[in-house]
Formats: structure tokens, sequence, C-alpha cells
């Protein structure tokens, strides 16, 4: 344990016109590694039976709601939750539960009638909160001072409010202030009858000289003599340095006493060993200790490296002969010569050692700055890691409270982050592949991806001939009706009993593009400047005229209340075609405010009924999605962006929500009618995805993928 706490009380029985009680909660030891001590120092001025029920409630509250959290449990995995988040937790949701509590009991009660303290002891972190009179008091000692100092941790403007008129019950419990105990100090939570005595010298001095408990119950004892009346409530928080501490006065004189006696023992004691061993030890015997000592006293006046540089020199000196050495005297040439040779086999000698000297120092030099160069990229990949390790463990704290836009954020952090590892580095990085992994699993609980390994074959019109190539799909109940461009046919296939039929017609100009239905059934297909129509109970082609304009070019077709609209990027407009006769004499323009079409692959028009009927929407290829009522653009409506972003939409939908399809991801996302992200789902079986259809009543969707169609449940 990191700290020992004590309660004070004294007369607490005695307060007249309320209640007061001090809590300190006794988990079990491995409930107290996981979340620490709570205690509770309360007083409460109401009706005696009133305040303690409120005390009752709110120790009972915290103590169930703080230990019971299961969010605790969670904290060995996630390193961002911290203990200072949970512990607020909590005290938002007493808060709520007071007041629930008050109007059940009918309890009429100001929020200033409260002076509490409620914190948490973890390890050697303290955070509490605290509101009234109560003070926050911190005893602490510099190591440049002899004496202990006490200052209030709770002066400052933001403590000021807890007791202001702005308190209320929603925000009773708000305020908490977290850190670590300093070394050597202590803290005493009181009320405040006790504050103004605590800062009584004596008084110090027993919280400094004692254990908690002894502390406790010395002031229990001396401030019963001051005042036998008040009642007196508080804490008292002590680092734990892993020495006992005397449990009173008299223990403590005695301690301090038999410490300086068993000091001074010892140093006669040491006195006595030298010399009981310089009289016994014998003449003949070489005393060690002396000798180490001895050589350690010559080693630091003289240093070695210095002597060894003398010597160098007078290897390499050049010797004089003494005057009274008697000379030979030799042949000058062969005295030269012999010199010479001796001075060059010397030279060659010394430019050797100097050359394997050299050579050993860039070797070693080298082998250094492999060394450091190693070092440094190990911490450099250390650092990517623990980086990504923060980053992924900040997300996942955010998703348990479900934070999803701040998740976001951090995800995008860390897609950036990343982003900017060089390739050749991420392979060096230990457990890449795990924080890979880890990043795109939380990608897609925040992007709401589903991916789907095995997706239901409905129709496989690849069976009828292996030539075709179908471009969009439209279900009339069991049967699937398949257009193909290449062939200028349609092909029906049962999806019960697979039988097939081809629809044709020699009218048919190009092709058969963006199917639309009626109420009735009808199908619709734009063909350059014709509507191919197919009525599905006797699968037969009409064929209907359209307006042309100049340089048109049409994209889109839909049936909204027996009437076709078509888009005409070339001219940034809508029309309005209404059927006369057998064909659509004449175009009508439906916009009033301006859209940019360039970049516009499909559009769609509200058709389920509701207050936002016949709103047109215009998807773009980037995903964007631009609104139209009434021919005017709705500025503020949005889509979300997701991830992995939309690079080439191509359909749209509107029922229930908003369908959009995205075959460069193989996906199809959905938006509520609000635009915000609801589902992505995505298969790898759909690598050529080209068409889709919605049941929102059997909750499935029809994808067109190559010549295939598949069932995705949605």
């Amino acid at each position: 344990m990191y700290t020992k706490i004590a309660p004070i009380t004294i007369n607490t029985k005695k307060k007249a016109g309320g209640a007061a009680e001090i809590f300190i909660a006794e988990p079990t030891p491995a409930r107290e590694q996981l979340a620490g001590k709570l205690f509770i120092l309360i007083e409460v001025e109401a009706r005696k039976n009133d305040a303690q029920k409120i005390i009752d409630f709110i120790v009972s509250d915290i103590n169930e709601n703080y230990y019971q959290n299961d969010k605790l449990m969670l904290r060995e995995k996630i390193e961002a939750l911290k203990i200072e988040n949970i512990f607020e937790t909590v005290l938002v949701k007493t808060n709520k539960n007071l007041i629930d509590f008050l109007a059940e009991e009918k309890i009429i009660l100001s929020p200033k009638s409260i002076n509490a303290t409620i914190g948490i002891i973890f390890g050697n972190e303290l955070h509490f909160s605290n509101i009234g009179s109560n003070q926050a008091l911190l005893l602490y000692k510099e190591e440049t001072d002899s004496k202990y100092k006490m200052i209030n941790v709770e002066k400052s403007e933001d403590a000021k409010d807890s007791s202001g008129d702005n308190l209320n019950f929603k925000k009773l419990f708000s305020s908490i202030i977290s850190g670590e105990m300093p070394a050597k100090s202590y803290f005493i939570f009181a009320n405040e009858a006790l504050s103004e005595y605590l800062f009584n010298q004596e008084l110090i001095e027993i919280i400094t000289k004692l254990a908690p408990l002894g502390a406790a119950e010395q002031i229990k004892h001396t401030l019963f003599k001051i005042n036998a009346y008040i009642p007196f409530m508080g804490i008292i928080i002590k680092n734990n340095f892993n020495h006992e501490e005397p449990e009173n006065i008299e223990e403590y004189r005695q301690v301090e006493a038999s410490r300086s006696i068993s000091e001074q023992k010892d140093s006669n004691l040491t006195a006595t060993a030298e010399k009981t061993e310089q009289i016994l030890t014998p003449a003949s015997v070489v005393n060690t200790r002396r000798v180490s000592g001895f050589c350690v006293r010559i080693l630091k006046k003289i240093n070695p490296f210095r002597l060894i540089g003398k010597l160098f020199k007078l290897i390499f000196k050049k010797k004089e002969h003494a005057a009274n050495i008697p000379t030979t005297t030799l042949d000058r040439t062969a005295l030269s010569a012999e010199t010479s040779k001796n001075t060059s086999k010397i030279k060659k000698i010394l430019l050797i050692i100097l050359a394997l000297a050299l050579l050993a120092f860039l070797i070693n030099l080298g082998i250094q700055k492999i060394r450091t160069k190693n070092t440094e990229q190990t911490q450099e990949n250390k650092n990517y890691e623990e980086v990504i390790k923060q980053k992924e463990s900040q997300i996942e704290s955010y998703l348990l409270y479900n934070d999803e836009n701040s998740a976001k954020g951090i995800l995008k952090e860390l897609k950036s982050y990343l982003d900017s590892i060089p390739e050749d580095k991420k392979a060096k990085i230990e457990n890449y592949n795990e924080l890979l992994a880890k990043y795109n699993d939380q990608m897609s609980q925040v992007q709401h991806i589903t991916k789907v390994d095995q997706l239901k074959i409905v129709a496989d019109f690849s069976a009828i001939g292996s030539d075709l190539n179908i471009e969009n799909i439209m279900l009339i109940g069991d049967k699937v009706y398949a257009a193909d461009n290449s062939q200028k046919a349609i092909y029906r296939l049962n999806s019960k009993d697979n039988i097939s039929a081809v629809i044709s017609s020699e009218q048919i100009k190009s092709y058969l593009k963006y199917p639309t239905a009626n109420k009735d059934g009808l199908i619709y297909y734009l063909d350059e400047n014709q509507v191919v129509v197919l009525n599905p109970k006797d699968e037969k082609l009409a064929i209907n005229k359209m307006a042309l304009t100049e340089g048109q070019n049409l994209i889109g077709l839909y049936n909204y209340t027996d009437k076709l609209y078509a888009l005409d990027k070339a001219k940034n407009q809508l029309y309005r075609y209404v059927l006369t006769g057998s064909e659509y004499p004449k175009a009508e323009p439906r916009l009033k405010s301006k859209l940019d079409a360039s970049d516009v692959t499909y559009f769609t028009i509200d058709n389920e009924a509701g207050a936002e009927i016949g709103t047109m929407y215009f998807l773009k290829s980037s995903g964007e999605v631009k609104k139209f009522y009434a021919g005017i653009e709705d500025n503020k409506f949005t889509i979300d962006s997701i991830e992995p972003k939309i690079t080439g939409a191509t359909m749209i939908k509107v029922l229930t929500d908003i369908y959009i399809l995205d075959p460069a991801n193989k996906r199809l996302a959905v938006f509520t009618r609000k635009g915000k992200t609801k589902k992505q789902y995505q298969s790898e079986q759909l690598a050529k995805l080209k068409d889709f259809s919605v049941d929102e009543k059997s909750k499935k969707a029809y994808l067109l993928s190559d010549n295939i169609v598949y069932e995705l449940p949605l």
C-alpha cells in the first residue's frame, strides 16, 4: 500500500439540526488494487431523520456504483481508461440519482445544506470532489525546510463556485481535483470546525510524527479537552514509506531515544572492533584492509595514464652516452650503413603498428556507428509502436463511451501517422501487422462496416449464355429482369425454378438503361431519345418517343406519379416528361436552384409517403449528394464522410434510408435521411458491381455483380 488513512470523529452524534458521517470503504485486496479505496466525509443540514436518509443514500449509491462499475474490469485492457474518468461518471450518476431520491422521498433540500468530500485513493494518486465548507489541506515539507507547511489546495476561483449561487443538484459533484500525493506529504480533509484548529503547531507535530491511527486518537484526545460539544470531523491520509511509525507520543519519544542510543553504540562498537583487530593481529600477518586502503590512496595521488605516457617517451627517447664510458672508434661507413639499416627496420615496424592501430580505430569507429544507428532505429521503431498503441487505446476509450466523433478524429490522426511511416520501417516495427489489424477493426467499428464473406446467389445469368453482359436488374416478385445492352435484350429469370426467357424487339436502338417502375409494375428503360416499356404480365415491349432538345445528354430515368424524369447534364437541368398518347412531347424544367451536373452520376426522387415526398437527390462520383425540394436546393443537407472514401459512386436510391452503390470499394453504403452513417456492407464477391435493388420489408438487398445477382441481408 502507498498510503494510510484514518478518520477523526468527535461529537458527531451531538450535531443539532442535521447529521454527519465519515465512510471509508473496506474493499477486498484484489478490488482495492484494481479500484483503490473510496472515502466520504459528509454533513447535511436538515431535519435529523432526513439528513441521515440522505447521507445513507449517497454513501450506498456511490459505493455500489463505483465498485460494481463494469469499466473497472476493462482498465487492464484499455490504457486510456483512467480511474478519474470512472470516478467522474459515478459522480454524475449519483447527482441524477440523488435528484430522483429527493423527489421520491419528498425531501426539500438546498444544495448549500450539504458539506461533503468524496474521494478515491488509488496507489499514490488522489482524486476527490469537494462541496460546501469542508477543507482540503495539504501538509508538506520541502527538502530545504525543517518545518512542515500547510496549504488549502482548494483556494482557487474554480473552487469558490462549489458553494456559490450557481450550485445545483445536477452539478453537485462536478469539480474533481486529481494528482499524485507529493513525497513525504499528508492530506487532511476536515469540516469547518476541525480546520480552525489544525493550524495549531502541536496538532501538526502529532500528524507528522505519528501513524494516522495514532495521530487521529491523539487529536481526538486533545480536541475533546478543548471543546466537548462541537462536532469535529476529518480524515488523515499519509504516504506509506515502508516503515512503521509510532502510534503515540510516548512511543515516538522512546523510538527517538532508542535511535540515538543505537547510533552511539554503533560508533563505539566500530572503534572497539578496530582496536581489537589491531591487538589480535600477529606481527607476521599482512593487514589486507590497511594494504587495500593504502593502494587506493596511492592510486588517487598517481595518475596511471600520465605514467604510461612518460614511459612511452622514455622508450622512444634518443639515448645519450655518459662521458666516462669508454668508446671504440668504428669505421664511419660501416657504422652509417648499420645505423641506416636499423633505422629503416624500426620505421617499418612503427609504420605497421601505426597502420594496425589506425585500422583498429577505424573498425571500432565503424562498429560504434553501426551500434548507434541500430540503437536509434530500435528506439525509433519503439516510438512508432508506442504512438500507435497510445492512439488505439484512446480510440477504444472513446468507443467505450459511444463517442464516435472523437474516435473518428483520433482515427484520422492515426491514419495520417501510419501513412507517414516509410514502408521499409513498417516491417521493422514489432507487432505492426497486429497493430494494423486492430486499426482496421476500429475503423470498421466506427464506420459501421460489415464484411460479408458469403453471399447467397439469387440468379446466375451466365447459365443462359456465357457471352451475356448484364447491365442492370429489376425485381418484380420472384422474377428478375436483366438488361443486356450488347444483345439489345431483356432476360427474365425466375429465382425459384430458374426458368428463363428472352424479351427483345427490333425497335430497340442502342441500349436499355436506368430501369424504373411505376406502381402498376411497368418497367421503363431509356434508349437514346425513346423509352422502352416492359409489361411483366405479358412480357411485351412498347416504345414511346421523347421530346429532343439540342445537344442533350440524358442520364438517369425515374418514374414519379406516372411521369418520367430525366437529367440533362449538358443543361444542368432536370426535366419532367408527361405521356401523351404514345410519346412524351414536351420536356418541362423542374429545378429552380442552380445545379452543377458535370460530376453527377445518378439521381432519384423520394417516392415514400411522408413530408419529404418528391424530394430530388443528385449523386456525384465523390459520394456528395445534392438535395432539392420543390426545385430549390437544401444547402444544409450533407452526407457523412466515410472511410474508405467514396471515389466512384454510381447509384443512389432513397427509401426509408439512403442507399449509395460504391463499386470501387465493393460496397453498399447506407445512410439515414439526415445523412448520418448507418451501415456499410462490403464483400469480395462484389468485384464487378453494376446495379442493386432494395426490399426493406424483407430487409434484403439484391446486388448485380458481373452476371450474378446476390442477396444481402440488411
